[in-house]
């Protein structure tokens, strides 16, 4: 199924909307529904030939970089089976979708030991609750969370 040139102005308008919002963008265009994520860098490249009477657009995108983000640095000090004392670091950072991963950091007090580093313990909705879900960690649970992770 084809589009109309008014069908594609809408779906481009709507699109550069969402993003000036800072909000993600779902454009539905010829049967196919397109996610825009809000850290997309959009490039809208149009084309016509005259002699063929088509129009030719190509959006392309960049997601810009995320970096990981300290969220909540623990008050509790985790100690391993032979005395080491760690610090508690949860990090995290957004994903396509807008939502929020999280993973546990433990770096050692001693220099003389190597940080450990879990995969992703968490998905949250945004940072907040995030940060609310690392405020609840129970020492129990990073006791688990500190066998999971792996050295870094």
């Amino acid at each position: 199924m084809e589009s109309s040139s008014s069908e594609i102005a809408g779906v481009l308008r709507r699109l550069a909307e969402m993003l000036e919002m800072g909000r993600s963008a779902t454009v539905r265009l010829s049967g196919e529904t397109i996610f825009i994520p809000n850290k997309a860098d959009v490039n809208c490249k149009y084309g016509t030939s005259e002699a063929s009477k088509e129009l030719s657009i190509r959006v392309s995108w960049a997601l810009t970089s995320s970096t990981a983000q300290l969220i909540y640095q623990h008050s509790h000090l985790l100690e391993d089976g032979v005395g080491n004392s760690y610090d508690v670091l949860i990090y995290g950072e957004s994903r396509l979708d807008g939502t929020w991963e999280g993973w546990i950091e433990f770096v050692p007090l001693s220099p003389a030991l190597s940080s450990r580093k879990t995969e992703r313990e968490t998905t949250q909705p945004d940072s907040a609750a995030l940060e609310y879900w690392a405020t609840g960690l129970e020492p129990q649970y990073l006791v688990g969370a500190f066998e999971r992770a792996t050295v870094m």
